[in-house]
């Protein structure tokens, strides 16, 4: 739960159940982030659509999908851990590898949703919630939301859990001697009974005795009743005098008067009449072949858009430009690392200018002396978000398909674009899966997505780097990224080795900067060019 943004609305489920903040929200068509926190520290999130739980993540990893899978038989050990090495969606990665069939996968995935959202009716009065209006990208991954009915859910999290809810005993001593009716519009399909709970409903249907009367007819247990009529109760399903209409009611349409009723028109048939060719009309002047379909001309000198975002990535020199150069001059190229900002405003292709003399990535002309010093960072670019490293050197996007693609993913990013910038970079990573500089960058992406859990792409940094322990653009990130989460300990043994792989690193002297001025680590409350 972030604690920098204010809830909508919060209390506990001593004074409101889980059970009737699904009604609320239900009932309100809220759409948010839903947060539960327990006593003991233990916080679970649910994220609401039009009133409708489709996403839940328990705090305490509660009926994981792999082990489901395990438990039914579905796959083995072997094949979950492989699956799970993968560092993407489970569920994906067993389809892509065949091991599962989808069918199998989906029922598996609708009853690990139902399981964890009945689990959270039976927290205890101490745990605290708290709503925020609006903001699903509380809770936002990959994954696809759940499709079960709110009602099928409360429903079943009452079968469950009745007894937990602090308000179950007062609500029944109140209806003990209250004729219990089912409403008429009531959605009773909408909560999926069982075949036993569908014909203790009908009984009630058609009896409409009091509660008490209900107790000593004996057609079905105590506890059953006590459950099922406060579910219906708190849905307001059942008819009580008071006028209330029943959460999703199923209301029958109204007859339309006859003054809105259709009219029938008589139809009118046409004779089919068949055609002269005599009667056709003139062909156009010409010589009676189809012409050509012409493709529209291009014009010249407007490059296309895929050009237009390469160009606004900085390109490394090419590696014969080194040779070329005086014995005694020295290098005045950036490092691998070095850092270029781009300019998130669409490009403009400028008209042809006088000729001048090429300049580096840093700005300096090729005419001015080796030792001119590099412009300094000023007091405001020190609050900068770090910019977009330099793509691997040695790939020019004519002969490495996958660096074109990976600065397609970095104007992206520049653009406020992550879907894009993600599956750019993804097809990248198909196209040369040994650059690690792609599979850093994708993980950096998944970082800027809203509600993404930062711990677990740290996680995914540290497997890179176990592979390529001095990848300068991998330790930025975690070092960055580990800050974020708290671990600034971690997060400045990671930047100082960025400097000492790379002295010229900006981003990392900048950040190392922050955490010695006691600045505090920044929030993507938008999107950072990296």
């Amino acid at each position: 739960m972030p604690a920098e943004i204010l809830p909508t609305a919060e209390g506990d489920l001593g004074r409101t159940p889980f059970a009737h903040l699904l009604v609320y929200a239900l009932d309100k068509q809220l759409t948010g982030a839903l947060f539960l926190r327990e006593a003991s520290g233990i916080e679970h999130a649910i994220r609401l659509e039009a009133g409708a739980p489709v996403k839940v993540r328990p705090g305490d990893g509660h009926a994981m999908l792999g082990e489901m899978l395990v438990e039914a038989g579905a796959i083995d050990e072997t094949t979950l851990r492989g699956a799970l090495s993968m560092h993407g969606l489970l569920g994906d990665a067993l389809l892509l590898a065949g091991c599962v069939e989808r069918d199998l996968l989906e029922q598996t995935a609708a009853r690990q949703f139902m399981m964890r959202m009945t689990r959270l009716f039976s927290l205890g009065a101490d745990t605290t919630y708290s709503y925020f209006d609006g903001r699903t990208d509380l809770l936002d991954d990959a994954a696809p939301t759940a499709t079960m009915h709110p009602l099928a859910v409360l429903w079943a999290g009452v079968r469950a859990h009745a007894t937990a809810s602090s308000m179950m005993t007062e609500t029944i001593e109140r209806l003990r001697d209250v004729t219990i009716r089912i409403h008429p519009t009531a959605a009773i399909e909408r909560f999926a009974p069982t075949t036993e709970e569908r014909e203790i409903l009908d009984r009630i249907r058609t009896s409409e005795l009091a509660l008490a009367q209900l107790f000593t007819a004996g057609f079905a247990p105590e506890e059953t009743l006590c459950w099922m009529v406060y579910a219906l109760v708190i849905t307001r399903s059942l008819d009580l005098g008071l006028g209330t209409t029943p959460l999703c009611a199923e209301i029958p349409p109204e007859p339309q008067p006859a003054a809105a009723r259709p009219v029938t028109l008589a139809r009118i048939r046409l004779r089919a009449a068949s055609h002269r060719m005599g009667a056709a009309a003139p062909d156009l002047a010409g010589d009676g072949e189809r012409s050509r379909v012409q493709p529209r001309p291009r014009k010249r000198g407007r490059p296309s858009a895929f050009t237009l975002a390469a160009r606004r990535v900085g390109t490394p020199p090419p590696m014969e430009a080194v040779s070329e150069r005086p014995s005694g001059a020295a290098v005045t190229e950036p490092p691998p690392s070095a850092v270029v900002e781009t300019d998130p405003s669409p490009p403009n292709v400028p008209k042809p200018v006088a000729a001048e003399p090429p300049s580096d990535a840093w700005g300096r002309r090729s005419d001015e002396p080796s030792s001119a010093p590099k412009p300094p960072a000023s007091d405001t670019e020190s609050d900068k978000a770090p910019t977009v490293p330099m793509p691997p050197e040695g790939q020019p996007d004519a002969a490495r398909p996958a660096h074109a693609l990976y600065c397609l993913a970095t104007s992206r990013i520049a653009e406020r674009d992550l879907a894009g910038a993600l599956a750019a970079c993804q097809l990248a990573r198909e196209v040369d899966p040994t650059q690690p500089d792609y599979a850093a960058l994708a993980v950096w992406i998944r970082s800027l997505v809203g509600g993404a859990d930062l711990r677990a792409r740290v996680a995914e940094l540290d497997a890179l780097l176990e592979a390529r322990e001095d990848h300068t653009q991998a330790l930025f990130y975690r070092g960055y990224l580990r800050r974020r989460i708290g671990d600034e300990p971690g997060a400045v043994q990671d930047l100082r080795r960025v400097l000492d792989l790379d002295p010229d690193h900006q981003d990392a002297a900048r950040e190392l900067h922050r955490i010695a001025m006691g600045k505090p680590a920044k929030r993507p409350s938008g999107y950072f060019r990296m």
